[in-house]
């Protein structure tokens, strides 16, 4: 089931339901059950180990670093009979689909072990924490597929800052679904409630 599935699914419904009331109820039910999809994340793929490296978090769970993913799915009533579960996050569909990401210029920049500080530090963008390490005194060289930094003094350990990669491929860790089971529970739900 794809986005624009659960909508069709909730039309059928709301459909039935005359009270615009209980209409939004179940818009915010199923957002409620797709949200719990992605804290449960049954079936997820594990995390690859540079997202481990670079969350510093060997067992943390996909889809759900910061939770703007699970935050942003909301519930929208569009008129007295229908209502749309969804989210405004560009991202969502290629998490919940798969798919591969190709570089628009030369290379794809995948952040390494430890870069996460330094985005929160100087921002996300690459080039603003390469400036950054280089504003701080680390020296900055490409070798090979990847960016390094180190200390300038002799001897230092370089760390690797991004991977260059020309594509990546997201593996498909659906979320954006109701069963049958959870579109009767909605219903029975919402119909038993007294607004």
């Amino acid at each position: 089931m794809n986005f624009t599935d659960v909508d069709a699914e909730l039309k059928k419904i709301t459909a039935e339901l005359s009270d615009p009331g209980k209409v939004a109820l179940a818009g915010v039910k199923a957002a409620d059950i797709i949200r719990k999809h992605l804290y449960e994340g049954d079936g997820f793929e594990p995390l690859g180990q540079v997202t481990k490296d670079y969350r510093g978090d060997s067992k943390g769970r996909p889809l759900l670093d910061t939770g703007h993913l699970r935050d942003s799915i909301t519930a929208e009533l569009v008129n007295k009979e229908t209502v749309s579960v969804g989210t405004t996050v560009k991202y969502a569909a290629i998490q919940n689909n798969g798919g591969v990401i190709t570089a628009k210029k030369e290379w794809l920049f995948i952040p390494g072990p430890r870069m996460r500080y330094y985005e929160r530090k100087y921002g996300r963008k690459p080039g603003d924490v390469l400036n950054g390490l280089r504003s701080e005194g680390f020296w900055v060289y490409r070798a090979g597929r990847a960016v390094f930094y180190r200390e300038k003094e002799k001897g230092s350990e370089a760390h690797v800052a991004y991977y260059l990669k020309k594509s990546v491929e997201i593996p498909k860790r659906e979320f954006f679904y109701l069963t049958d089971e959870e579109l009767n529970q909605i219903k029975k739900e919402v119909a038993d409630e007294i607004l």
